[in-house]
């Protein structure tokens, strides 16, 4: 477990994470973290990201699209 002390940024309050945490969990910098709480703990997790329709379909050129596959007669 490691110890830190909580400081005013700005108008709120942070911690920072200690480099061995960060490295253990494989953040960097601009990463997204959602926080929740659970009984008297402050959880931080890495947020999934939301993606759009548009931007998972931004880098789909016609170069990268395959025709049709037959797979044959399939029974459920």
């Amino acid at each position: 477990m490691v110890t830190q002390k909580i400081s005013i940024w700005g108008n709120s309050l942070g911690i920072r994470l200690p480099q061995t945490i960060i490295q253990q969990m494989g953040l960097k910098q601009g990463d997204l973290v959602a926080i929740s709480t659970e009984g008297n703990k402050i959880i931080l997790s890495p947020a999934k990201p939301k993606y759009t329709l548009d931007q998972l379909l931004q880098d789909i050129t016609p170069d990268r699209q395959h025709d049709e596959v037959d797979w044959g007669h399939f029974r459920c």
